[in-house]
């Protein structure tokens, strides 16, 4: 196949796409999503992906093991996961997940991203930003916390390739950009 000297990202996006297609067509969306995230699990342990990749390991190995994983999965997350490893497509496995949420995340009017806070964010408080992000994009929003205690205090949003930036840091840098600004204008 012509497609398959694509890069693995690419690739990924490609068959995800027609899953995405397919799910979508056979009203499968969570159950095929269920089974992506579940996938994206196995292959997040240790050493797991590297071994699905690795083209010392006969195909028959891989796809045992590949069954064993989408067991209960639905029919077309089979099919395809039998597609990939005959046509010794391994490494697209590693990448497929993440595009097909990508796709399906846009499919469904959803915007993923990033608060960063100083420390744990509550649920509740993480809730009233998506809330409050929801309503100002119009789109549901789903945030991811995570720590990062060099902000200081306060906390960052990275949405939709947006960074909207209240941590203590942020402010304590734009404070410092505008006094050299203010010895600039002076000189």
């Amino acid at each position: 196949m012509a497609g398959d000297s694509l890069p693995s990202g690419a690739a990924a996006r490609r068959y995800a796409r027609a899953l995405l297609e397919a799910a979508a067509a056979a009203d499968a969306l969570a159950a095929v999503a269920d089974d992506l995230e579940t996938l994206g699990r196995a292959l997040a342990e240790a050493g797991a992906g590297a071994w699905l990749a690795d083209p010392r390991v006969p195909d028959a190995d891989k796809q045992r093991v590949l069954d064993r994983v989408g067991a209960g999965a639905h029919e077309l997350t089979r099919g395809l996961l039998r597609v990939l490893v005959r046509r010794r497509r391994h490494q697209v496995l590693l990448d497929l997940p993440r595009a097909f949420r990508d796709l399906l995340d846009a499919h469904q009017g959803r915007l993923r991203g990033v608060v960063e806070s100083a420390r744990a964010l509550p649920d509740q408080e993480r809730a009233r930003l998506e809330q409050a992000f929801a309503a100002r994009t119009g789109r549901e929003v789903v945030l991811e916390s995570r720590v990062d205690p060099d902000l200081l205090g306060g906390i960052r949003v990275t949405l939709g390739g947006t960074r909207y930036d209240g941590s203590a840091r942020g402010r304590l840098e734009r404070l410092r950009a505008r006094l050299a600004q203010a010895e600039l204008g002076r000189r």
